[in-house]
């Protein structure tokens, strides 16, 4: 019995077409899976969903009775001289109190910061739909030039072969046949760079996504909504806002209340005496100690005010430039299908002549080229309007 192993060409041949079969056997994913996707992989998702542990430890710090940890103070004093075989020995525990409004106050700005946290998930999530919406319209791209480079391969050798075949039975110089075979190298070499150009572009979807298959592009709009980076300045202001009000609150260190033990020996050979002892201590406040506090927290509500002001009119100026980019992109295809339309008249009218032996092959290959050109223009016209599409959905503050 013999056993046939493939040969080193054909096994990498093979394991390519294995692997191309199993990436495009995948399920497209929508932009809203390559973005969440995308979102895994991010170290912002990390650094922002670690701070909901710091939340929630907050949540729980201003949810308890006190406002911080107890403590306890020892202290014991010996007589000397006259006073020699007194002593007095003390045991305090003391813990602070919240103060009235700081605890109302705390839990507004966790709540606040909360907000913002979601907020900022979501303006960060969008973001990532951007760099994914112009890799996918970049492989989209590197799709329509190899396509169509293997398009321009295909024709050109069919032409080099039809020449080949007249300069055999005499019809045609052998100059045409070197011609015809230059276009075959040039179709190749177009070919070739297409290829590199969309294995580029694969290579950094994957390592933005993770996903062997691209996203596809929108063929329409969504409505517009309430925009993420408004969102996330809106958030912002109302932790601000939540801030003074904590530093407004916060005028005073905390009430510490005390109890303990007091044992006593008034001197040689009396009895211990012990007593309770109960201590509340009320801090003083002043401009002196939240002065600052309070000035720096208005400066963060002012400069927040500005950044949604500020967030408002970036994104309704983004709306506005991506309909008009649209409408442009839109007109432009329109233009492309009507230049395509004619080009491809004019190929199969030269075409014609050219196998009736009315025209020469440098004419009929420039009619190929200008077709060529002009399917290409085409379809890169209808991805650019595909892209301004995707893009007015980003203005629109959407991951769709």
């Amino acid at each position: 019995m013999f056993l046939s192993f493939p040969r080193p060409r054909q096994a990498v041949l093979f394991g390519m077409f294995a692997l191309a079969c199993s990436v495009w056997a995948q399920p497209q994913p929508t932009l809203r899976e390559a973005v969440e996707a995308a979102w895994e992989l991010s170290p912002q998702a990390r650094s922002l969903l670690s701070r909901q542990a710091e939340l929630n430890a907050r949540a729980r710090a201003a949810g308890a009775f006190l406002a911080g940890p107890p403590a306890l103070s020892l202290s014991h004093r010996a007589g000397r001289g006259q006073a020699s075989g007194a002593r007095e020995t003390e045991a305090e525990i003391s813990a602070p109190l919240w103060q009235p409004r700081l605890r109302t106050a705390t839990n507004f700005q966790i709540d606040a910061d909360r907000q913002l946290l979601a907020t900022q998930i979501d303006a960060t999530k969008l973001k990532l739909a951007a760099e994914a919406r112009e890799l996918a319209a970049a492989v989209a791209l590197a799709q329509v030039e190899r396509d169509a480079a293997e398009r321009k391969l295909a024709e050109a050798a069919a032409l080099a072969a039809d020449v080949e075949r007249r300069v055999r039975a005499g019809d045609t110089a052998r100059i045409d046949l070197l011609r015809a075979q230059g276009a075959v190298r040039e179709a190749e070499a177009m070919r070739v760079v297409a290829e590199g150009a969309l294995a580029r572009a694969m290579s950094s979807w994957q390592g933005l996504t993770g996903l062997g298959q691209v996203a596809a592009l929108p063929e329409a709009p969504v409505p517009a909504t309430t925009h993420p980076l408004v969102s996330a300045a809106e958030a912002q202001w109302n932790a601000a806002r939540a801030g003074l009000r904590v530093a407004d609150a916060d005028r005073r260190d905390p009430m510490e209340v005390g109890v303990g033990i007091v044992r006593e020996r008034p001197g040689p050979g009396a009895a211990d005496e012990n007593a309770i002892q109960v201590s509340l201590r009320i801090p003083f406040g002043g401009d002196i100690r939240n002065g600052a506090r309070i000035a720096a927290a208005r400066a963060e509500l002012d400069a927040a005010e500005a950044e949604l002001d500020a967030a408002r009119r970036l994104v309704e100026a983004d709306r506005q430039a991506a309909n008009a980019e649209l409408a442009a992109a839109q007109r432009a295809h329109q233009l492309a299908l009507e230049r395509e339309r004619l080009a491809r008249e004019a190929q199969e009218l030269v075409a014609t002549s050219h196998r009736l032996g009315e025209s020469d092959l440098p004419t009929r290959l420039r009619a190929d080229a200008e077709r060529f050109e002009a399917e290409l223009a085409r379809a890169k016209a209808a991805l650019e309007a595909r892209r301004a599409i995707t893009r007015l959905n980003q203005s629109n503050g959407s991951v769709q």
